[in-house]
Parts: C-alpha cells; structure tokens; sequence
C-alpha cells in the first residue's frame, strides 16, 4: 500500500500485511509475517523521512487470537520506548486471503510527540487477566493539532472491570474514557472529528449505541460501526475508537 499523507502532514499507512513471504496459518507463521509488516512499516515511514518515534496510532488485525501473543511480541519489541496508542482486532479474514495479520498506522512527523497515561502491557490486565507479551503503549497522543486516543474499553482508565457480561454498560464507560482523556488534552467532544465502534456480536449493536448515544448526542460524530469476530479479550464486548482535532488557536 502506498503511504497516504493528509494536508496537515498526517501520514496514514494502511493494510500492511505479508502473507507471502512468510505462508501458513500457525503461530510461526504469525511470527514471520508479524516481522515482515514491521519491516514493511519502517521502509514506508523512512520513504517519506519519518521514523518510529513519529508513529501515533497502530490498529492490530489477526484472524486467529491464537496468533495474537506471538504478532504482539513482535510489535512490543520493535516499538519498544515509542508508546503508540492501538486498537486490537480479532477479524474472520483479510484482503490477503495468505495473511494472518494486517497493520494500519498513522504518525506525524516532528516525534516523539506528548504521550500521555503511558503503561506496558505486563501492568495493565486486558479484560480479566495480563497479557503475557512485553509492549508500551499509552491512552492519548497528541501530535501538533491531532489528537489520537487508545480504543476504549468497559475497563475503566486504572484496568478495573466493572461491566463483565453488560454491553450497554462496557458502552458508557467506554465513552465516559474517551470523554476524560479528550479532556487531558484539552479537546472534549465536540473536537472529535471521528469514531469507529466495534462489537463481537450484532444482536450488541443496540444497547451499545445506547450507551454511546447520551453523550454523542450533544456532540455528533461522523462514525462507522464493524461487528468483529472479537476484541482484546472474549470478554471484552465493545469498543471505540476516536479521533479529534484541536481547534485553531
């Protein structure tokens, strides 16, 4: 894919991946393919003068969460001190029908950028339990006027779980987040620009977009909506995405 780069100088890299070069659908495999896209994702930043440090959002896609610990080792050391904010996917197939793996990343030139809530992963429970790969992440980039927040969850911003097996309520807490972190980068709502949410189940679709509707409403969002085949944890139902834009000063 080639780099595609906004008129504020936002690069957008999408649909990263590298079936072919490592073919298969195991956990080696994973591996292999994890390796080539990160490959990949240098030489497209490097073509365009970026680097690493200017990379802000990464959405992860793998077909398998069998595949999910040895994609994300991957990642975790080859993004180790950059502390992106990401949105993990479990998704039924991708473009590359010979791919396990798929990555979509934004940056910004001019990095490392103010990251704000940064955390490793061996900290910070995804659902109900830590994960066993070694990564630094963060909740908000904010890279010139951009701002890029990590997905939100029903886990509230300290990884507790309140909402277990209630959508509607994993929905307002999810957006309840979204609404402080916006607000820790002094930007609220109404400086979103745009929002995906994605749920593991259609018949979810309904008391999410509940949950969500109270405070989208005031501030509405150009928004899109995916059922997925699952999220960062099987119990974890929903999730948001955001994007905003602080105004002009």
């Amino acid at each position: 894919m080639i780099p595609i780069i906004h008129r504020d100088g936002t690069l957008h890299i999408g649909g990263l991946t590298a079936g072919p070069a490592a073919p298969g659908f195991t956990i080696e495999a994973a591996e292999k393919q994890a390796e080539a896209v990160f490959d990949a994702l240098e030489g497209q930043l490097a073509s365009v003068g970026c680097k690493l440090t200017d990379l802000c959002k990464i959405t992860m896609q793998i077909t398998d969460r069998a595949f999910r610990q040895a994609v994300y080792g991957v990642m975790g050391r080859r993004l180790m001190g950059v502390y992106p904010v990401s949105t993990g996917l479990i998704v039924k197939a991708l473009h590359d029908p010979a791919a396990v793996f798929q990555l979509d990343a934004y940056a910004v030139p001019g990095g490392p950028h103010e990251r704000l809530k940064k955390y490793r992963s061996t900290s910070a429970p995804y659902g109900l339990h830590k994960q066993e790969f070694v990564a630094d992440f963060c909740m908000v980039v904010i890279a010139g006027r951009r701002i890029f927040l990590r997905g939100q969850t029903g886990l509230t911003l300290d990884r507790d779980f309140p909402n277990l097996h209630d959508v509607g309520a994993q929905a307002r807490m999810a957006i309840g987040n979204v609404e402080k972190l916006l607000a820790e980068a002094k930007a609220s709502l109404a400086d979103a620009v745009a929002a995906t949410i994605y749920v593991t189940d259609r018949a979810q679709i309904a008391p999410v977009m509940e949950g969500l509707m109270p405070a989208l409403s005031r501030h509405p969002i150009p928004h899109s909506l995916f059922v997925v085949k699952g999220l960062a944890a099987p119990e974890i139902l929903m999730e948001i995405d955001v994007h905003a834009m602080l105004p002009d000063v």
